[in-house]
């Protein structure tokens, strides 16, 4: 086996395919929407908005059918310089498709184009640009300032899920979560980025993260699963080093049986392997390897969600550029 090779290059390939079989003009297809975290059965935009409204009396204000955090994740896991033709292409498309979801007057990033601007879309996107090398330095100052000018408030908190000063503004008080704080403060630590630590912004967001790290194991406002956010501490934390301890022993409690879905594991995988905790990880990546589909792709699972609201988003495709980043190590170990 060569030095670049793993055990799960059959089934990397495979994933690679399976997404690039699946670009179309827009990219790759949206995560679709479930009332169930499982994503049993998938529904339309105007299903999910219906549902919404009948079960719960509120209207999410547009059919969330576009939506663009897929193609943001994508560029932020697939690998540059890639020697793999498909990943090029993949590359390729995902980075136009990424641009729309841009607002045009502020580097601010949406998750659904009817929707308001996220902090969390913004950094997510940031990471995926600058890690193919499409944000110079001016673009990523810019970018964080705009992270760190959210008006916090006279309280100093951490940088909220919105920015206030806009008409998509939820109306409902400021947002905060967790997986939130932590790709933000990855983003703001790319190279070339301004945000580094100190900063009252960060070093809020930095204490917030902390917090729910010593607190019990769950998901935040945005996210259901508490492995998206063991993963989204794990990955701040190779570039903010007040991370690393509280997220090793995050990481250390829990094992192999504690993911019981494909996107679940992937996510768990890839916080091992930031974390540095690599016992369970060939375990954990044989379970994921397979879990593969025979076309190639793992099962979709609900990634995100609508806040308080019960609405889950997820994608076959979006299952399986997790999975494929978690069964390639980018670690020297190759782990």
């Amino acid at each position: 086996m060569g030095r670049e090779e793993t055990p799960w290059d059959d089934a990397v390939g495979r994933g690679l395919g399976f997404l690039h079989r699946a670009l179309g003009p827009a990219g790759l297809p949206p995560a679709r929407p479930g009332a169930d975290p499982e994503l049993r059965r998938p529904l339309s935009g105007a299903e999910a908005r219906r549902h919404l409204l009948v079960t719960h009396g509120e209207d999410l204000g547009f059919d969330p059918d576009d939506e663009g955090f897929s193609a943001m994740w994508g560029l932020a896991l697939l690998r540059p310089d890639s020697g793999r033709a498909e990943e090029r292409e993949l590359i390729a498309a995902l980075a136009p498709q990424v641009a729309r979801y841009r607002e045009p007057a502020a580097p601010r990033y949406r998750t659904f184009p009817p929707g308001p601007a996220s902090t969390d879309s913004t950094a997510v996107a940031a990471a995926g640009l600058a890690r193919h090398g499409l944000l110079g330095p001016t673009e990523l100052d810019a970018l964080a300032h705009e992270l760190l000018d959210t008006q916090i408030g006279p309280d100093d908190g951490p940088i909220p899920a919105y920015w206030e000063d806009s008409d998509r503004s939820p109306a409902r008080g400021r947002r905060y979560d967790a997986v939130a704080a932590a790709n933000i403060l990855f983003a703001l630590h790319l190279p070339g980025a301004v945000g580094r630590l100190p900063h009252p912004a960060a070093e809020a967001t930095l204490r917030y993260l902390v917090e729910h790290l010593n607190g019990p194991r769950t998901g935040t406002r945005y996210y259901a699963a508490p492995e998206a956010f063991l993963h989204a501490a794990a990955r701040a934390s190779t570039v903010v080093p007040e991370l690393a301890a509280p997220v090793r022993r995050a990481v250390g409690h829990v094992t192999t049986q504690t993911a019981d879905t494909p996107l679940s594991v992937a996510l768990l995988v890839l916080a091992g392997e930031y974390a540095g905790e690599t016992a369970e990880l060939p375990e954990l990546r044989r379970r994921l390897a397979g879990a593969q589909l025979a076309d190639g792709s793992w099962p979709a699972g609900g990634y995100f969600r609508t806040g308080r609201l019960p609405l889950y988003f997820g994608s076959p495709h979006l299952t399986t550029l997790f999975a494929v980043r978690a069964l390639r190590p980018e670690t020297a170990a190759r782990l």
